[in-house]
Parts: structure tokens; sequence; C-alpha cells
């Protein structure tokens, strides 16, 4: 969906961009799901490329070859795919801080030579509660985590798990629907996502005193209508503040600041980072 430029359940993307796949196990099956997707959306990235070449990144050497060998090729400002961590860290202790640090490091090579984003494929381990296998280091060093799992309808969803400049807790749910395809005269089977939708959280019966109610409610007016659904922090409160007549004016910004925040830890309102903006907010 990045390296052709269309939405992806339903969330915009919002240009093209190239992405390097590299599929250092299962390349077959991996070419085998892009045939797949093509022949379902009938069309063609035009800016991704899969390959199988070795990418070690507890090897010296390796990495800076594969960013010598990407940079001749004018890649830049894209995605990276490593698939899958394990594959590429053959020898290296998962629980061990100090060597995943290492790994991390010849990642963030990558995106700082090449302008793009590494995305790394990894594993849980077997208590799926647990998420990710291996040292605590590696989820602090991630600035995003989708989480993919099986649910027990035999369906499957991705929760967006960590996200260091935007609101967490996205849930959507897809299952995978078998496609024929025939392979230089061979009929092959593979898979493509059927998009299910978004997972809502059941609501929760949260008390609200009338003057939560009341800042709230100015908060809707003010940010449903638009087609970001999010606006400068700062700019919101300042315009919900002229509307809040009925509230003493001297203490309107102090108490709308304190109102939005006890708001925020009872999430009916998200705040933070995006689009590199101010602080925005949002319902």
């Amino acid at each position: 969906h990045l390296a052709s430029g269309s939405e992806w359940f339903g969330l915009p993307v919002s240009r093209e961009i190239p992405v390097v796949y590299t599929a250092l196990e299962g390349f077959r099956g991996v070419a085998k799901r892009i045939l797949g997707w093509c022949k379902k959306n009938g069309t063609s990235p035009t800016k991704m490329l899969t390959t199988h070449d070795t990418l070690l990144l507890g090897q010296n050497g390796s990495v800076e070859k594969f960013i010598s060998h990407y940079k001749k090729k004018q890649f830049h400002s894209g995605m990276v795919i490593i698939d899958t961590l394990n594959m590429a860290c053959p020898n290296i202790e998962e629980n061990s801080a100090s060597e995943m640090s290492g790994v991390i490091r010849k990642a963030k090579l990558i995106t700082e030579q090449l302008n793009s984003t590494v995305l790394i494929i990894h594993h849980s381990g077997k208590d799926e509660s647990r998420g990710m296998r291996g040292s605590s280091s590696l989820k602090a060093s991630m600035d995003t985590i989708i989480f993919v799992k099986k649910d027990s309808n035999g369906n499957f969803e991705w929760t967006l798990e960590k996200s260091k400049d935007s609101e967490c807790g996205i849930r959507y749910g897809y299952r995978l629907e078998t496609l024929e395809l025939d392979v230089y005269g061979e009929v092959e089977t593979t898979c493509t996502v059927e998009k299910l939708g978004e997972i809502l959280e059941k609501s929760k019966n949260i008390k609200l005193t009338s003057k939560q109610i009341r800042v709230l409610n100015l908060l809707k007016d003010r940010l449903l209508p638009l087609s970001s659904g999010h606006d400068d922090m700062d700019i919101v409160i300042e315009q919900c503040c002229n509307l809040w007549t009925e509230h003493p004016s001297a203490k309107r910004t102090y108490d709308m600041r304190n109102i939005v925040a006890s708001l925020i830890n009872k999430g009916l309102l998200g705040s933070g980072s995006k689009d590199d903006l101010n602080e925005q907010i949002w319902i």
C-alpha cells in the first residue's frame, strides 16, 4: 500500500514511497503474496522491490554493504522491511540487552543513511501476552510497534501497541482469503487480506461532572467537523474558552486546561504530536 499510494484499512496513504522487502525467509511465499495482492487489487506497485539479499544486523560489513548497494540505486525516503529479525541475527542472543542494542544501532544506521523507515518483522514468545521475544531493550528502542495475532474465531487483528508520536490502541480485524494463481503454467494458491473493520472497545460508564460535560461538548463542536479530526491544543482551548461564557473569565483558561487533562486521563480525549505539528488534541 505504501509503494502504490493506496489507503490501508481505510487509513490514508498520502503518497507513494519506495519499499525494499528483504525476505530472509520464505522468499517464494512472500513473492506469491505480492502476486496475489496485485491480482486482487488489479494493480502492481511500481516502487516495490522484493529481494532475498543477505542482511545480517549483527555482522560487521553486512549492513554497510546493504546501504552502499541501495545508495547506488538511489534508494532513499522509503521503507526497508526486514523479514525476520531472527533470520537477520543468527548467533545473536535475543535476551542479551547489549547484543540487541548493537543490532538496533545497525538498523538505525540504515534509517540514517537511506533516510528511510526500517520495519522489522519479529515473533512473540510462547506467551503472547508478554509481547515480542527477547530483551526488553528491543521494545524500548522501537518508535512504533504493531502487534498481529489470531483471534478465537480464526480471524486476525492488528493493534497499534506503541507509537512514539500518536495515539495508541487502534485495532483492526481481518481474515485471510485463499486465492489461486497461475505460476509458470501451474495453479498455486496464496492468501490475501480481507478487511473486517475497526475493532472498538466497549464503551465504559464514565462519570463526568457538569463542567466536564460542558467542556467536552465544546470540544466536540470544535473538533468533530474537522476532516483531520484534530487541531492545535492551545488554539482549541483558547477558542473554547471564548464560548464558555457562563464560567468566570479569570479562571477559564486554567480550569479548561485542568478539565482537558482529566478528560485525556479518562480516555475521552487524545493529545500528542501529529505530522510535525504543535501539540494536537482530538476526540
